[in-house]
């Protein structure tokens, strides 16, 4: 498996640059068979781009999140949200401790 490097020599990804930082992480082995579909397909120059993009996606997916997240509170009634958390404080107040 391309995943694992050889004790002896280890390979490298041509298209990896000096400026990647090299990490190891341990997948369960379906991923990594599909990573290995996804080079030998030529969908992917390699495993590590791979999942390069999946990191990629990931962040793209939580950063568009935080903006819709930013848009909808700039949208919000502040008036309405204080009333709210009041009312949440409130009925937070009156639990036993043991469960606050």
């Amino acid at each position: 498996m391309r995943l694992l490097a050889t004790a002896c020599r280890p390979q490298y990804d041509p298209g990896m640059s000096d400026r990647k930082t090299r990490i190891t992480v341990t997948v369960d082995p379906a991923m990594a068979a599909y990573a290995e579909r996804l080079v030998k397909a030529g969908r992917a120059d390699s495993v590590s781009a791979v999942v390069n993009e999946a990191l990629g996606a990931a962040r793209r997916r939580d950063h568009r999140a935080r903006e819709l997240f930013a848009e909808a509170a700039e949208r919000a009634d502040r008036a309405k949200v204080a009333r709210m958390l009041a009312h949440v404080e409130a009925q937070a107040a009156r639990l036993p401790a043991s469960h606050r």
